[in-house]
């Protein structure tokens, strides 16, 4: 049984943005537990020169959407990146779920030999390289540092929060 594309790029993502979502929940419940002001927990970061929590999560929306639709050949879905708290984060999460819900098995057709262009790389990428080489390792590299900045500052989550049901 082979993987296709869009599982990868479509239900992998949405398994990792209804994980992502839950681990907002939890750390929300955390701050509200503890007193704690929420901002201070965005604004965490695991070393200096690494984003904070609140970025790893604009990056997990956004390579969650940008990867399908450029694959897809469809435009990407426009961020603002202007959430200040776990709810606009949540909400974030909520609009890459519901565009990610727009494409079908059809739409990925012809990604493996797309050629996919992004703005911050000098060469362009064959469809099946930018996935595999690069989308999906930005997603979960971002999900996992999120995953960590939240376990670092105290929030009560583990490896089964991170992953999910499994099926």
């Amino acid at each position: 049984m082979s993987v296709s594309y869009y599982q990868l790029a479509v239900e992998g993502n949405l398994r990792a943005l209804n994980n992502l979502s839950h681990l907002l929940d939890k750390a929300s419940d955390y701050v509200q537990a503890n007193k704690l002001e929420e901002r201070a927990l965005l604004d965490a970061r695991l070393f200096p020169d690494m984003w904070p929590l609140i970025r790893q999560i604009r990056m997990v929306c956004f390579m969650s959407c940008l990867a399908p639709a450029l694959l897809a050949g469809k435009e990407p879905l426009k961020f603002d990146d202007n959430e200040t708290s776990f709810a606009e984060l949540k909400a974030r999460i909520d609009k890459a779920i519901a565009f990610l819900k727009t494409f079908s098995e059809n739409d990925f057709a012809e990604s493996a030999e797309r050629e996919i262009r992004l703005p911050w790389s000098p060469a362009p990428y064959r469809g099946e390289s930018f996935l595999l080489q690069n989308a999906v390792p930005n997603i979960y590299f971002h999900m996992t540092t999120a995953y960590a900045l939240l376990r670092h500052n105290g929030v009560s989550i583990g490896k089964s929060d991170y992953l999910g049901k499994i099926c």
